[in-house]
C-alpha cells in the first residue's frame, strides 16, 4: 500500500499516557487504538518512555509523543490527569479573592501539548481538523449556573427574577436540605435545567458517605416531580468516592472546579459521569472580599465589590469568546445575586454582543457533548483539497468542523456523511488565547489544626445524629462534635 492512500486522520494510538487521549478528545481530533492487522492511519502515536521504539508498517509514520515534554517543565500528559486541589488567589484592583481550586490549570496544559503535537504531525505532512466543540455555527457557548445552597424566600424570588427570560441558558442545583421544607419553592424550578446539590452542603469523602448525601438530594427533588440528571458538588470538591457514588446514582454529568476549570468537558479517568467544568470564581467571592475585614465599614463596601465582579465577568466573558471556549459562571442566590441582580443583567448585555454564541443549559450541553464523542471522522487528501469523511448520527445537533493553520482556523458544518475542502478557500479567524486574569497559587504551611481538619474531613453542616460510624474517621469527627457543642 503506498503511502498516499493512508488516511491522515485518524491518529493511531500505539502506547500513549491517558492525558493525551483526553486531550485528543476534547479536542475533537480523531484518534483510534491500533488493531493488528489494520491500517487505519498513516501516523501512529506511541511514547518512547513506555515502550522504548514503536515498529509500523509500510507507508505509515511513527511520531514519538516523548518528543512533546519540555526538559524542567511538569509533564503534560500527568498534568491533564492529575486530579488534587490547592488554594489560589486572584488579586483585583485592590482585592483578594481565594477559592481552592484545580491544582493544574488543565486548559492551558492542553493547549501547550495539542500545539506541540500540531507542529509535529504538520511537519510530518499530516494535518490538524477535527469536530468543534459547539454545534455550527457557533464559536462558544453560554451558561449561569446557580447553586441553590440556603433558601431565603425574598432572594429566592429575586434571583428567578433575574434569569426571566433567559431559562434557556441557565442551570439550577439544589441543595436538598435546605430546600426540603419550602417544596413550593421546588416546583417553581420545574421545567427548568434543574441538578442536585447534594443533600447537606458538604462532599464526603468516601463512596457511602456520598451515596447517601448524593442519593437523598435527588430524592427531595423527585418528590416535587423534578428528574436531575446533574450534579455539582458543595464546594466544588471532588473524589474518587465522589466519582464513584455519581456513577452508581447514574448521575450523567457532574461540575467539580476542584478537579476542573475553565476546561472542555472529558470523563475523568475511567468514569463514564462526563465533567462539565465552570469558571471558579462567583459574586461571592467579592462579597467575601469586601466583609473579609469585620468593621462597620464592611457594608460600605459591598457596592464596590459589586462593581470590580461586573468588570471582572465581563472581561472574561469577552477574553472566552474571543478564545472559543465556553462562557460558564455560576453564583449563589441568597445574599449574593438575590441583592445584586445587576451583575447578571450586565454580563447578559455583554454577551448579547456575541453573534456566534449558543445560549443553553449545562444539561443540553452535556447530550452535545455525548454526541460529538459519537462522531468519527477519517481525512484523505486528494490534490489540493481534504475529503472528510464521517460516521456516527449527530442527532439534533448539525455538528462542525475546524480546521487549524498555526493558531487560525476555519470553521465548516459537516452536512452529510463526506465533506470536501480546499483549505485556501476558506476564511480563518485567530483564536486569541490570552487569559485575562491569572489566579496565583497559595501554599501556606497547613499546621497540626489544619493537618486534623483535613484528616477528619471535619465539618459542622452533618447533624452529629447523621454522622456515619462506619469507620474511625467519624467516630473521631462525631466524639469531636459531641464535646465541642
Amino acid at each position: 500500500m503506498i503511502e498516499s492512500q493512508l488516511p491522515l486522520l485518524p491518529l493511531i494510538l500505539d502506547a500513549v499516557p491517558q492525558g493525551l487521549r483526553q486531550a485528543l478528545a476534547q479536542e475533537g481530533v480523531p484518534f483510534r487504538d491500533r488493531r493488528p492487522g489494520f491500517l487505519d492511519g498513516r501516523f501512529v502515536l506511541f511514547d518512547s518512555r513506555i515502550c522504548g521504539r514503536c515498529t509500523v508498517d509500510v507507508g505509515q509514520a511513527a511520531l514519538d509523543v516523548h518528543e512533546l515534554r519540555e526538559p524542567g517543565e511538569p509533564d503534560l500528559f500527568a498534568a491533564l490527569t492529575n486530579e488534587r486541589s490547592a488554594r489560589f488567589e486572584w488579586r483585583l484592583g485592590g482585592m483578594t479573592l481565594s477559592e481552592e481550586i484545580a491544582r493544574v490549570d488543565r486548559r492551558a496544559a492542553r493547549r501547550r501539548l495539542m500545539e506541540r503535537l500540531r507542529e509535529l504531525v504538520e511537519v510530518s505532512g499530516g494535518v490538524w481538523l477535527g469536530v468543534a466543540p459547539f454545534p455550527f455555527p457557533y464559536r462558544s457557548a453560554f451558561n449561569f449556573r446557580i447553586d441553590y445552597d440556603d433558601y431565603e424566600p425574598a432572594d429566592f424570588d429575586a434571583a428567578l427574577r433575574a434569569v426571566a427570560g433567559q431559562e434557556q441558558a441557565t442551570s439550577h442545583f439544589v441543595c436538598g436540605a435546605a430546600y426540603e421544607p419550602a417544596p413550593e419553592a421546588l416546583r417553581r424550578l420545574k421545567g427548568l435545567d434543574v441538578g442536585s446539590h447534594g443533600y447537606w452542603h458538604h462532599t464526603y469523602r468516601t463512596l457511602e458517605e456520598n451515596l447517601r448525601n448524593v442519593g437523598r438530594g435527588i430524592d427531595v427533588l423527585r418528590a416535587v416531580g423534578i428528574e436531575p440528571y446533574g450534579f455539582a458538588a458543595p464546594h466544588g470538591r471532588y473524589n474518587r468516592g465522589l466519582a464513584e457514588a455519581l456513577a452508581a446514582l447514574d448521575v450523567t454529568y457532574s461540575s467539580e472546579f476542584a478537579l476542573a476549570y475553565d476546561a472542555l468537558p472529558f470523563f475523568p479517568g475511567s468514569s463514564g459521569v462526563l465533567q462539565v467544568p465552570i469558571h471558579p470564581v462567583c459574586l461571592g467571592l467579592f462579597l467575601e472580599a469586601a466583609r473579609r475585614k469585620s468593621d462597620a465599614a464592611a457594608v460600605a463596601r459591598e457596592p464596590a465589590a459589586v462593581e470590580a465582579a461586573v468588570r471582572y465577568f465581563r472581561q472574561e466573558a469577552q477574553a472566552r469568546y474571543r478564545a472559543g471556549e465556553p462562557i460558564f459562571f455560576y453564583a449563589h442566590p441568597t445574599r449574593q445575586l438575590g441583592r445584586y441582580p445587576q451583575v447578571l443583567h450586565h454580563l447578559l448585555e455583554t454577551v448579547s454582543e456575541f453573534g456566534a454564541l449558543w445560549r443553553t443549559t449545562l444539561g443540553e450541553f452535556s447530550r452535545w457533548w455525548r454526541v460529538r464523542a459519537g462522531v468519527r471522522l477519517s481525512v484523505t487528501r486528494a490534490l489540493d483539497r481534504y475529503v472528510v469523511r464521517a460516521e456516527g448520527h449527530a442527532g439534533p445537533y448539525r455538528p462542525g468542523i475546524e480546521y487549524w493553520r498555526g493558531e487560525h482556523v476555519a470553521l465548516m458544518p459537516l452536512d452529510g456523511g463526506v465533506l470536501t475542502f480546499a483549505p485556501q478557500a476558506l476564511a480563518y479567524q485567530r483564536r486569541a488565547t490570552r487569559r485575562a486574569f491569572r489566579p496565583v497559587r497559595v501554599d501556606r504551611p497547613e499546621g497540626l489544626r489544619g493537618h486534623v481538619r483535613r484528616l477528619l474531613d471535619w465539618e459542622r453542616v452533618t447533624p452529629v445524629e447523621e454522622i456515619g460510624s462506619g469507620d474511625w474517621r467519624n467516630w473521631a469527627k462525631r466524639t469531636l462534635r459531641r464535646w465541642w457543642g
